[in-house]
């Protein structure tokens, strides 16, 4: 395995220790949670005996007692303005809930076509109530006023229903909280504003005396068109909580026409007979949240809380919401929070979240039923005994709260109370300090571990660098180029000196080697000399047979020694001659036509052949002598090597490259046994003959070819193809720049 990936597996290791600390804060923020949950459901149940206590609660739960009838309206109060102009752009921020009525089937319809739709919403602000009616219905009739002839006899007088109204209308039935009914018509004779007029005749018997067709008072609407029917907007004074209230819509088709087709909760035939009769609603209620109840909550709630406050039937009595309320900075915990708080803070802390608490369930609430306003029957059946719920979900509006339910009064229970912490609000302090402490966790082991992994980049990209060097430091010639020194004061840095040290001590070495061949020439020519001397001074007609061929060997023996000094010699100088030889323009193509003649003089027992020429004049700046003496290592390397068929010297031009070079070469055909490697054949004092006879080889032959190529910026080249009939073509040559 390599340094930096050891260096790497050893940074991985260092994230074992967030992970444990991540166990480890788990299992505090656990405890931190199961003491908060402790601490909430002990609150709830002080506030469930203060809310039991208390009077003003008690009133607004009682108003709920009664069975909950489907007629029934809850009015949501509106946090804005409400403009009566007969137009939803006020109930826009609203979720209340719609109330639907059709035609009953009791009702007999005197058109088959009659098909009266009626939706309903229900708002309170201040003091008021807001109604927004809206009747689907194919034919708009408005009230047309009659005219009363002075004159008229007693039959010729109009119907006094008719005269009050003949078009479309709606009727609405309240009880006021002084317990006096009101039973109000708002009959439209074109569209726009609307004031409600008494509806029936109250006699006089009664508490007030009131005439049919009056206004009445702090009663509004507004009355507007369109192409499935209209829309009724209608103002108010607010009745008292769990006050009976009714609605009817009359439809006719035609003036005139009897008005019997109605859709709401009670007949107008009904409202009347309740209002001479003084009878209870048959219809439905309204409710609405408490302003005491309300007011005496508040109490309870602290910033970061949410309590609500339903009855019985899971209608909202009271809701104060401080979710998003910030704590008093007063508080020293809160106040460090706050201050330490920002963007990162909230990163750690969703990404604390998400790790430790993971997704928590929503709500089995839906918007189809709003859960601002009612408490679902699914919630209240999780309360299946007195003692409060705690749990931790998120709401639809994707808050993480922990929220208790609790029944207010044992049984029969008289409410409910929900008390919801934000989680992310409240716990925030500890949440951020746990966060925090994961967070420097994981910082200090993603330093440790980028610190070990920068390291191993380091130490990998010195050592490297140091083996680069190492490997240039012999060149291909085989001298000793040397290693730059490290100054570094470590482990590598020492082997980096030592190796400057040893490669300097070889590269003296060898300067003594190559000075050495010419001290032993030197040192031998003269006993060399005087051996040879000698032997041409023996009287040869005085000697033996015997003798005279043991003077034949001492003077081969003497030939054959003054070889090899003068070929060290030679190898010795050859690099001097080859950096001083004075080049100059050679025309290749006549230059190898005249080699050509000469190597058939000089082996005539071999076939020279000439290879296809250039067209064009082929010209290099070359030294003539040292162009010859490759050329003729070349020829006396393919004679060696030749085993049949001829030697052909080869000239072309190699255009693919980006500077253009010629190609000169020999070739000749050898033994595939007798090849061998190519790329050894270059290398100084290597030699693959077999037989060298009477000449001497020292290895040096086309180790000098490449001297003097790369003298002319050129290199060398050998290729060994094979042919049908097992015999391998030698090319040996060199590339030198045109030019």
């Amino acid at each position: 395995m390599k340094l930096r990936s050891q260096m790497l597996l050893a940074g991985a290791l260092t994230l074992a220790v967030p992970v444990v600390g991540l166990q480890s804060v788990k299992q505090v923020y656990s405890a931190l949670q199961k003491t908060r949950i402790d601490e909430q459901t002990l609150k709830v149940a002080n506030m469930r005996l203060a809310l039991a206590d208390a009077d003003n609660v008690n009133a607004a739960l009682i108003t709920g007692l009664s069975t909950a009838g489907k007629n029934d309206w809850y009015a949501q109060a509106s946090k804005y303005p409400m403009f009566v102009d007969g137009y939803a752009d006020d109930w826009q921020e609203l979720n209340e809930e719609t109330f639907q009525y059709v035609l009953p089937d009791s009702v007999e319809s005197l058109t088959v076509t009659d098909d009266l739709t009626v939706s309903v919403r229900v708002a309170k602000k201040s003091n008021n109530l807001y109604l927004f009616i809206h009747v689907k219905d194919d034919q708009v009739v408005y009230h047309t006023p009659l005219a009363l002839r002075p004159d008229a006899g007693e039959n010729e007088r109009p119907d006094p229903e008719s005269l009050l109204v003949n078009g479309d209308s709606i009727e609405i039935l309240t009880q006021t909280p002084a317990g006096d009914w009101r039973h109000v018509l708002f009959r439209p004779i074109a569209p726009g504003p609307l004031t409600g007029l008494q509806a029936i005749q109250r006699n006089a018997g009664r508490r007030y005396v009131d005439s049919a067709g009056v206004a009445i008072p702090g009663w509004h609407g507004a009355w507007v068109t369109d192409t499935n029917g209209y829309y009724l907007e209608v103002k108010l004074p607010l009745p008292s909580s769990g006050a009976p209230i009714d609605i009817a819509v009359i439809d006719v088709d035609a003036p005139g026409e009897r008005r019997v087709s109605w859709a709401g909760t009670v007949s107008p035939s009904t409202m009347r007979a309740i209002q001479e009769d003084d009878l209870s609603s048959q219809g439905g209620l309204l409710f609405y949240n408490s302003a005491s109840a309300q007011a005496y909550l508040q109490r309870w709630t602290s910033p970061g809380v949410r309590a609500r406050l339903f009855d019985v039937h899971g209608r909202l009595m009271a809701d104060v919401d401080n979710l998003y309320v910030k704590y008093d900075a007063s508080d020293e915990a809160t106040a460090q929070a706050e201050n330490s708080s920002g963007l990162w803070d909230a990163i750690l802390l969703r990404l604390f979240a998400f790790f430790v608490a993971g997704d928590l369930p929503l709500l089995p609430e839906t918007r189809s039923t709003p859960v601002d306003l009612k408490l679902s029957a699914e919630r209240r059946d999780t309360v299946v005994a007195d003692e409060p719920m705690t749990s931790r979900y998120v709401t639809d509006e994707n808050d993480r709260v922990l929220g208790t339910l609790a029944p207010i009064g044992s049984l029969p229970r008289r409410g409910y109370l929900l008390f919801e912490a934000n989680e992310e609000h409240a716990s925030a302090y500890a949440g951020s300090e746990m966060a925090r402490l994961f967070s420097l966790l994981l910082m200090v082991s993603l330093l440790a571990g980028s610190g070990l992994l920068i390291f191993a980049f380091v130490l990998s990209s010195r050592i490297r660098r140091l083996s680069q060097e190492a490997q240039h430091a012999i060149a291909d010639n085989g001298r000793v180029t040397g290693l730059t020194e490290s100054d570094a004061q470590d482990e590598i840095g020492d082997l980096s000196r030592k190796l400057s040290s040893l490669l300097s001590r070889s590269a003296a070495y060898t300067q003594y080697l190559e000075a050495l061949s010419s001290r032993l020439s030197h040192e031998l020519r003269t006993p060399l000399s005087v051996v040879r001397t000698s032997l041409e001074n023996l009287d040869r007609d005085a000697l033996d047979e015997q003798s005279l061929q043991l003077v034949d060997r001492a003077s081969d023996g003497a030939n054959h020694l003054g070889s090899i000094i003068k070929a060290l010699v030679e190898s010795t100088r050859l690099e001097q001659s080859v950096q001083l030889a004075d080049k100059q323009s050679i025309d290749l193509t006549d230059w190898i036509s005249g080699s050509l003649q000469r190597y058939r003089q000089v082996y005539p027992t071999h076939e020279f052949r000439l290879s296809t020429l250039p067209a064009a004049p082929v010209a290099v700046t070359a030294s003539p002598e040292l162009l010859q003496q490759a050329f003729d290592k070349l020829v006396d390397n393919a004679v060696g090597f030749a085993s049949a068929g001829p030697i052909v010297l080869h000239l072309s031009t190699d255009d693919k490259s980006a500077i253009p070079h010629v190609l000169l070469g020999v070739a000749n055909q050898a033994d595939v046994e007798a090849v061998g490697d190519t790329e050894l054949w270059f290398a100084p004092m290597f030699s693959e003959r077999q037989d060298q006879g009477s000449e001497l080889h020292l290895g040096l032959g086309l180790y000098i070819v490449k001297m003097i190529a790369e003298a002319h910026e050129g290199a060398v080249f050998a290729r060994n193809q094979l042919t049908h009939d097992q015999k391998s073509w030698v090319h040996v040559g060199l590339s030198l720049p045109i030019g």
